[in-house]
């Protein structure tokens, strides 16, 4: 690739060279004072260069290329500097030309490549990436993005352009990381601006043509596929700002018949799937976990039957349940990971409920119990607990008695070590301890429905347990805890249990009453995978969490203490 030098006169100055040199020699013992003075320099000498436009590239370039290969540590605390400024603006130029003239030459896009990969290590590199948010989210460099995603199809026909479609796919990633890691209540509108140039490729014919295309044994991916294929669905799965609805509604409305249209070709040759293909497929199913609680009436039509049958199909897929590696996010296992979501999310949708049970799918479960993973065998639990009939409840009743003593007891460990990881302020386990007892308690809720079960629980003494768990947990944990006392106490004597927990039966009844206008949509959007999933720490969900959880005490004092 070319080093963008075309002459003598293009050459970085001799204070450019001289930094570089002490960079590269001292990068990591560099301090922040030391290394913020020598940022200082090189900006003035950028802002000297810019009197001719070949000199500033091939400076920055310059620069760039070594903090790339050299990335000092004591960068990442000083997120705020002017040189940022100076690339974003550099990035946003390039754009805008690429745009207006559906071109750049080779040097141009080596430097793009340069830029574009320096913000990418800076952001992956960053403690707390609300710290750039006050440069990373310039209208102008935002909606330079999103002008050249509106105008991708045509930029992408030039061949010349490969390079910087590959670096417009960086860019976006680095919105997608922001987003990610970013906490819920700071997105705001920020991103907005690139919602809808995304959604727009989404929705697109090129995106249904790309991947009807995409051969099942690929080796890779072009770079327009990994664009639309990989990209544009980790955007939008990311996104936490306004129009959330509306997105997602505009999403399911085209997508869902082309995304069984998709799955009609691929799943025939499903035993010859490589990374890219499986790729692809893992990032069309997140976008469909993002999509909970908006299935509505799709949940009826053939188009959404079928969806199930070939999610079913690659669930029961031995060359993929082979590779599932208990401490990797090899791709086999997070495909394998997002599906069983789809499912667990299915569970609380009436109709697909029923139509899942019709497929009879309770050894395909059953077998993804076995691996050895964190979550596969939890979700796999759940749903042989809610997808079980009662013809297989006469020959499995041992099987589901078995399932509910590990259920009880992994809840047991879990919600222990949840307490321990607290004392020791273990925050980065957390969210994971979080939704593994929401699973377990998922499951058991769904056991808890079945008569057999039931005196199982009464015998083991289990309703207890839950309600002296009811303390211990809080937000969604604490709303399906509530949700199986709820469906336990319509046993009498499971009933009879929880009216003698005077303590217990009083903590319900002076719950704080809620807003009155919290949106119910809110309350549906409770999968614990996903970035999708981050909501649950929005306002907006923990008050609609706490209306659910008033609604389910209601539920629960009315049946046994009212009721009786």
């Amino acid at each position: 690739m070319s080093n963008y030098r075309k002459d003598n006169a293009s050459a970085p100055s001799l204070l450019i060279s001289a930094h570089c040199s002490t960079i590269q020699r001292k990068a990591k013992t560099l301090d922040v004072q030391e290394l913020s003075s020598i940022l200082d320099d090189l900006v003035r000498e950028l802002n000297v260069s810019t009197i001719r436009l070949d000199t500033y590239l091939n400076s920055l370039n310059k620069i760039v290329r070594l903090l790339n290969s050299s990335f000092p540590p004591k960068l990442a605390q000083i997120p705020s500097h002017y040189f940022f400024i100076m690339v974003r603006n550099t990035i946003r130029n390039f754009l805008l030309q690429l745009a207006a003239t559906k071109k750049l030459n080779p040097d141009e896009v080596y430097v793009l490549r340069n830029c574009a990969l320096f913000i990418h290590h800076f952001i992956e590199k960053i403690s707390d990436v609300s710290k750039v948010l006050h440069w990373i989210v310039d209208a102008t460099f935002v909606d330079s993005l999103g002008n050249i995603l509106g105008r991708i199809k045509k930029v992408s026909k030039k061949k010349q352009n490969t390079q910087a479609v590959k670096q417009i796919a960086r860019l976006l990633n680095i919105f997608c990381l922001i987003q990610e890691r970013l906490p819920v209540d700071l997105h705001h509108s920020l991103f907005i601006r690139l919602l809808q140039p995304t959604i727009d490729c989404l929705t697109s014919s090129t995106y249904l043509k790309l991947f009807e295309n995409l051969q099942a044994n690929a080796d890779s991916l072009a770079e327009i596929e990994k664009l639309y294929l990989i990209k544009c669905p980790y955007f939008l799965t990311t996104y936490a700002g306004p129009s959330i609805v509306e997105a997602i509604e505009q999403v399911l409305d085209v997508m869902l018949p082309r995304y069984v249209s998709i799955l009609d070709k691929h799943v025939q040759t499903i035993k010859q799937w490589k990374r890219p293909m499986m790729r692809a497929m893992h990032n069309l199913i997140i976008t469909i976990i993002y999509a909970e609680g908006f299935f509505g009436t799709y949940t009826k039509t053939d188009t959404f039957q079928q969806l199930i049958k070939h999610l079913l199909t690659i669930l029961d897929q031995p060359t993929l349940i082979q590779r599932i590696q208990p401490n990797s996010n090899n791709v086999e296992t997070l495909l394998i990971d997002a599906v069983l979501v789809v499912f667990s999310v299915l569970v609380y949708e009436s109709n697909a409920l029923d139509f899942i049970k019709k497929c009879k799918p309770i050894e395909i479960f059953r077998n993804l119990m076995k691996v050895s993973h964190e979550t596969i065998p939890l979700n796999a639990q759940m749903m042989l607990a809610y997808t079980i009939n009662d013809r297989d409840m006469k020959t499995s009743q041992d099987d589901l008695v078995r399932l509910l003593s590990t259920t009880f007891n992994l809840l047991k460990k879990t919600i222990d070590k949840q307490q321990q990881e607290v004392n020791l302020n273990a925050n980065v386990k957390q969210e994971n301890i979080e939704r593994n007892i929401i699973q377990l308690l998922e499951t058991l809720k769904g056991l808890s429905q079945y008569e057999q079960i039931q005196e199982e629980i009464f015998k083991q003494n289990m309703t207890l347990f839950l309600i002296e768990s009811y303390k211990k947990l809080d937000g969604l944990s604490r709303q399906v805890l509530l949700e199986c006392l709820w469906k336990l106490s319509f046993n009498e004597q499971l009933a009879q249990q929880i009216r003698e927990q005077n303590e217990f039966i009083q903590l319900l009844t002076n719950l704080p009453k809620p807003a009155q206008d919290v949106a119910p949509q809110n309350a549906l959007r409770r999968s614990t995978s996903y970035s999708s999933r981050r909501n649950s720490m929005s306002a907006s969900f923990v008050e609609a969490t706490n209306h659910e959880i008033q609604k389910v005490a209601e539920g629960i004092l009315w049946k046994v203490i009212k009721g009786r």
